[in-house]
């Protein structure tokens, strides 16, 4: 059997490991200092010392947590998308309900970190109904589609919409409209667990400007270049 080559996996993870290690270096170096500045220029108590000392330990941990997502999506997320290419390909997704399902539930389990969190996820394609991962229940998150639909035909990018509900809890619900050319293929509607940064809703519409768009379009073209 054919085995892939592997280079880019290996460069990527090289490039991770470098990074990892760079980051480390320098949060260490940076800890001496501000030990030497506490105690030996300020000398200040050992008490306020070893406070001082616990922040800046929690602020590494989320700074490297935070490193950890920008570098894992980026070499990791065209991997993980290649099985709904194939199916497309392969012709085992043939219908943008098909596409929604498989769409969306990739995004619930891809997008799992601690500082972009998809708790849900609704895709939907032209005038299809809106779908969700099959182990959620369609509806759950009490969407008003009509708001959504109409709000869609005003924006370019990933929107934040605003709080809503799931499951009891507050979450924050995001729209980004699936747009090839000048064609508004429907959009994708995702909730999270916190409020995203700019970066990862600027991530969101690179998601589907380079990996999803394409994939629509060729679920809904009747002819090469033609949309039915």
């Amino acid at each position: 059997m054919f085995k892939k080559n592997r280079s880019f996996s290996v460069l990527y993870g090289i490039q991770r490991t470098l990074l990892a290690v760079f980051y480390l270096a320098s949060v260490l170096s940076l800890f001496w200092i501000i030990f030497y500045i506490l105690n030996d220029v300020l000398d200040l108590q050992g008490v306020v010392i070893i406070i001082i000392s616990i922040v800046y330990l929690v602020l590494v941990v989320l700074g490297y947590s935070f490193l950890h997502v920008i570098s894992y999506i980026p070499s990791n997320l065209a991997g993980a998308f290649d099985p709904i290419q194939n199916g497309i390909a392969d012709g085992s997704i043939q219908s943008a309900r098909d596409l929604a399902n498989r769409l969306s539930a990739f995004m619930v389990n891809f997008f799992n970190f601690a500082f972009f969190d998809i708790e849900y996820a609704m895709v939907k394609i032209r005038h299809d109904t809106g779908s969700c991962p099959a182990e959620s229940a369609p509806g759950v998150a009490g969407l008003n589609m009509a708001e959504l639909d109409k709000l869609n035909d005003t924006i370019h990018e990933t929107v934040y919409v605003g709080k809503t509900r799931i499951l009891d809890k507050v979450s924050h619900l995001y729209l980004t409209p699936m747009i090839f050319g000048e064609e508004n293929l429907g959009y994708i509607a995702i909730v999270t667990r916190h409020k995203l940064w700019k970066v990862f809703m600027l991530l969101l519409t690179e998601f589907e400007d380079h990996f999803v768009d394409d994939q629509v379009v060729h679920i809904l073209a009747g002819a090469p270049g033609k949309l039915v």
